[in-house]
This record gives structure tokens, sequence and C-alpha cells, in this order.
């Protein structure tokens, strides 16, 4: 008789969750972005470029080469967007547009973002839209995404794909407004940043949309994701793949057009920094306090200056990265600055074992001639966000490893 009603019991309650997630979730068509006809191609594929993974002491290196994929600036027509998905639902809410990475299966890999909020190959899961509340827009370029809050994902990933549009074609396409992250507005550098690469555009709006908010575009172009990520993992790969693409000539392109007004003696140069975690800007949920204090104190030992990049401008972030010829710290989206690092800078940073392969700054350091090193730590249930401690006698040994003299 319990047994029973323990039944009856569950059975109603997952009822109730059900009827609770349909309510709240609406089940799509899952579409690639690939698959969409309407579209210009800016780039054509240019040949291979270099994946590498970290570089750790007494483990092989792996390198692997992939074409860059052609961009392209699509066309959708009457569509929902959220300024932090990378995805777009169509007018009647029974289809799903996702970016997908390229060289790796959707299984994989998580795109949940914005109002996506999950997929598996045939199927995405949103946040039900309340069409009366969306904004409404005639015509208009998406420049957000998945990570647009980030700063590497803004200045890396979405921001640069300005640098490929010119002022006849946005005039042929009747395109007069960008929709950006309001978040870029908010922040100086993410502001100057955008100021840079959209300085050759002229008559065009931006547009700056709240990422808690739905708007509906008539006529919407994006262009696809050429510097990419894989943004998150449904299981993280045992084994190396390619988790990073960059296109080597926009690299050179972005870092011209960010530092070309930055000159000798401009701001105060330092051959030896250390990137310090400022605790008061992250959050909860990223806690990755570190023994931070001990770590800096035997470099601070060896002549390196403590900096916090977050409180610097963008200009002082390039200049400071540009003239240095060694670079310590944890992981982060500070390492964005490689791409202004002179050939031969040398640099150590430390991820979790469970992300081993992360392959996002060690394939920067690898394209820019960077010699750049890693250690790893050890996190409880492989939980990346959590506080950690660093073996600094791990670090002391790689450091002098790489400034040993023969």
């Amino acid at each position: 008789m319990l047994e029973n009603l323990e039944h009856i019991r569950n059975y109603f309650s997952n009822y109730v969750k059900l009827i609770k997630f349909k309510l709240r979730y609406k089940k799509l068509n899952k579409i690639s972005i690939k698959d969409i006809t309407d579209s210009v191609i800016l780039m054509t594929d240019n040949g291979e470029s270099v994946s590498a993974s970290p570089k750790y002491i007494n483990q092989r290196q792996h390198i692997l080469r992939y074409h860059m994929v052609d961009i392209q600036l699509y066309h959708l027509e009457n569509v929902f967007c959220n300024i932090n998905s990378s995805s777009f639902v169509t007018q009647d809410i029974k289809r799903i547009f996702i970016e997908e990475f390229p060289y790796i299966s959707c299984k994989q890999a998580n795109y949940s973002s914005g109002f996506l909020f999950k997929h598996n190959s045939e199927n995405g899961y949103i946040k039900n839209i309340k069409i009366d509340e969306a904004k409404i827009i005639k015509n208009a370029l998406f420049l957000g995404g998945n990570g647009s809050f980030n700063f590497y994902h803004w200045m890396i990933e979405i921001a640069p794909k300005l640098l490929l549009l010119d002022n006849s074609l946005l005039k042929t396409k009747k395109i007069n407004k960008i929709l950006i992250n309001e978040c870029v507005i908010k922040n100086d550098n993410y502001n100057q940043i955008l100021n840079k690469y959209a300085k050759h555009l002229t008559d065009i709006d931006f547009i700056f949309i709240n990422q808690n908010k739905i708007a509906f575009v008539e006529k919407l172009y994006f262009v696809n994701t050429f510097n990419q990520t894989v943004y998150n993992y449904k299981e993280i790969p045992k084994n190396y793949q390619v988790m990073t693409i960059y296109n080597q000539i926009i690299l050179e392109r972005m870092k011209i057009c960010l530092s070309n007004s930055i000159s000798t003696g401009q701001f105060e140069a330092h051959e030896k920094i250390f990137i310090l975690r400022n605790e008061d800007t992250v959050s909860e949920y990223n806690n990755r306090k570190y023994n931070q204090s001990e770590v800096f104190s035997f470099f601070k030992n060896q002549g390196f200056i403590g900096v916090y990049p977050d409180k610097l401008t963008i200009d002082e972030q390039i200049s400071m990265f540009k003239f240095a010829n060694f670079i310590v710290g944890p992981s982060g989206a500070s390492w964005s600055n490689l791409i202004f690092c002179t050939k031969d800078t040398k640099a150590i940073s430390w991820i979790p074992e469970s992300l081993e392969y992360f392959d996002t700054y060690s394939s920067l350091a690898y394209l820019e001639n960077i010699d750049m090193r890693f250690i790893k730590y050890e996190v409880e249930g492989n939980n990346i966000h959590q506080p950690y401690d660093i073996e600094v006698n791990s670090l002391i040994t790689l450091y002098k490893n790489m400034t040993e003299v023969f």
C-alpha cells in the first residue's frame, strides 16, 4: 500500500514538473546556420590555420591544422533574437537557427545562452517568448552572441566582424542599425573597442539591447564567427581536438586597428608583468580565488610588477602586453591581449586538470610566436569555477626552466 502511494506521489510530482517545464520552455526544430542559403561571402577560405594544445613540462604539445572558414554575411527575415545568444527563432516560433562550432558535433557542444535553454542535435528549447514585449526593428545587423558580455568574446570573436563590413555593402543591404549588448555602452573599454573597429563605418546607429530582452527583426543580418572557441562542452573531451579557431588575416587586422595609435613611451612599460585577479569584480558563480599572494610573492621577488588589467584602459592594456617580455597569470579573458605581444615573449599560466586541452590562449600564443607554458591544478568534483591552490614549487620549476641560460 505504502509503495503504491509513493509511486502515485512520484508520478504526480514528475507530471507537475513536466507541466511547469512546458509552460516555461518551448521545443523547436533546430537548424544549423550553415543551412541558410541567403548569404554573401565576405572572405573565402584562405588556407590553413593551426590549433595548439597547452604546453606542459614533459608532455607533448598537440598541433592540429584546419581550414579557416568562409566568412559570410547571412540574411534572415522575421526572427526573434536575444543579444546573448548565437541563435535566432522564426516568427511562428517553430524553428531555431543555431550557430555551431564547425569542427565538432552538436552532440558534444553546449550553445545554451540567452533565451536558448538547452538543445540536442534535432531540437532547441527556448524560454517562452512574450511576443507583445519584443522590441520590433525593421532592418539591422546583429552584433551579439554567446558571451557578448565577456571581454574575450567581445574583443576577439564578436566585435571584429565590423572589420569585414564596408559602407557600400551596408548601403546596398539598407543596413543602418547595428544591435549590440547594452553592457558595451556601460563599459569604457568595450565601447573603445567598438569605436576602434567601427571607425570606418558611416551613417550607422548603434542600438544597445538589454541582455534580458527579446527583439523581433524583420530583416536581420549577421556575420558568422570566424574567431571562435567552443562556448561550452556537454562532456569535456578526453583527447585533444580543435576547440578554438582563428582567422590569422583578421587577427593581424585587429592588432593594427586596436594598437596603431599606441606609441613607445605613451604609457609606463614593464618587462615583467603579473596578472592580478580582481576579486571585487567577479561573480559568485566564477569564484576562482586562489593563493594569489603566495604565488605573486615569488614573482615579485623576480622583478615582476602586479597589474589589474580590468582597472586599465584598453590602450594601457595593449601597451602593457606590447612592451612586456614575460607575463604570468591565471587563465582568463585578459590573455586576449596576447595578440599585441611581440614575437618570442614568454608567458606562464595555469588551468584545471579537467581542462588540460583548453586551447583558446595556447593557440593564440602559438600563432603569435609566443612561448606560453602551463601547469595544471586540481579542483574537487571538476568544478572549474571554485577556489583552488597552486603548487608554487611547480611554478618556480617552470619559471626557472624557461629562464635558465644554457
